[in-house]
């Protein structure tokens, strides 16, 4: 009785460990779809980050700063296109030939809002927006640009 005891014990163990593992298995995310976002961020910071990973050229940091459902507007109200698969395919080129950079001329905040004067350079040409971040829970939830002409 005794050894079959133990036996069962080791078997029991076994099967633990087997749930165990797959569980732990489980849990693995694909990092490039891992939204985990730091809603102790202020929507500053979350801009910011979105600048750093923009000069980086880091598409998969780049996305996470952005809702899924992000609207991206020409200022007032024209909508240019929804989602973060949208911004992926616009920027994914770009960063991979590190054609684009950004830099902040001024920035001011109000509450979840975030206003930048920026600079785009692409393939040479600077060109001036004035672009307003809405953050909310650590996330772009939209963002209107006002053109330079």
């Amino acid at each position: 009785m005794c050894k079959k005891y133990k036996q069962m014990k080791s078997i029991l163990a076994a099967i633990i460990i087997v749930f165990v593992l797959i569980g732990c298995d489980s849990n693995k995310t694909d990092p490039a779809q891992d939204k985990t976002i730091d809603s102790n961020l202020s929507p500053l910071e979350v801009v910011n980050k979105r600048m750093q990973f923009y000069n980086q050229h880091n598409i998969v940091e780049f996305l996470k700063l952005y809702a899924e459902d992000v609207k991206i507007y020409t200022f007032p109200d024209k909508l240019l296109g929804t989602g973060t698969a949208n911004l992926a395919s616009i920027f994914k080129p770009k960063f991979a030939n590190k054609s684009i950079q950004v830099e902040i001329i001024s920035q001011m905040n109000n509450g979840n809002h975030v206003i930048n004067h920026e600079i785009v350079k692409e393939d040479g040409i600077d060109t001036k927006y004035i672009s307003i971040y809405e953050v909310e829970n650590g996330l772009i939830q939209s963002v209107k640009f006002v053109r330079d002409k």
